[in-house]
């Protein structure tokens, strides 16, 4: 087992890593935040997009989407409603620019440590303690990053890596709904009304 450090460079050494660290997986969690809040809103478009067109199709042939083409429809409205109201109850854009913020005053925090420890620089533990209390602060009033936030900064396989990456990817998978409600649509102009 690793003997602890003692030594003020040594105590700043550890958290200048520790601080790194940190900042790698909040830049990673910034990113997957991000991602999601793309994801779901090119979702959420496509599927309004859809059912809208959908609609106005219904008004004109009421057996475009088959015998129950009015009742799937007000299913997919409903699917769309109930999406939207969760993902506005994320509110992935305000958590984007907060983790931002965040791993940018770490990212200084970091740069203070460094410049604690250069050649030029006799750190006192009052130093050390000024640092490591900002930082506190800082992860303690933050959106922490995931498992597979931190995997994916160190290149690390896991599952942990893996369920974070299909959560962000999972909204792509719902255009499925929407292209189908396309193709219909788009059979139905092609081949003119039954």
């Amino acid at each position: 087992m690793a003997q602890p450090p003692k030594t003020v460079p040594e105590l700043l050494e550890a958290l200048e890593d520790r601080s790194f660290t940190t900042y790698k997986c909040r830049i990673r969690a910034y990113e997957r935040i991000q991602g999601r809040s793309r994801a779901w809103n090119a979702a959420l478009i496509s599927l309004a997009t859809a059912t809208t067109v959908a609609a106005i199709g219904l008004l004109v042939d009421d057996s475009m989407y088959g015998a129950s083409g009015e009742t799937l429809l007000a299913a997919c409205s409903v699917l769309a409603l109930a999406a939207s109201l969760v993902v506005a109850s994320l509110d992935y854009p305000g958590r984007a620019v907060r983790v931002e913020v965040n791993y940018k005053e770490i990212q200084d925090i970091a740069s203070r440590i460094q410049a604690a420890r250069s050649v030029n620089s006799q750190p006192t533990l009052a130093n050390y303690y000024d640092l490591h209390g900002s930082y506190s602060d800082l992860v303690r009033h933050s959106e922490n990053h995931t498992s597979g936030d931190r995997d994916a900064y160190e290149g690390n396989i896991s599952w942990s890596r893996f369920f974070t990456f299909a959560l962000t990817f999972l909204p792509y998978a719902t255009f499925v709904l929407p292209m189908w409600l396309f193709w219909q649509f788009g059979a139905w102009v092609i081949h003119g009304s039954g």
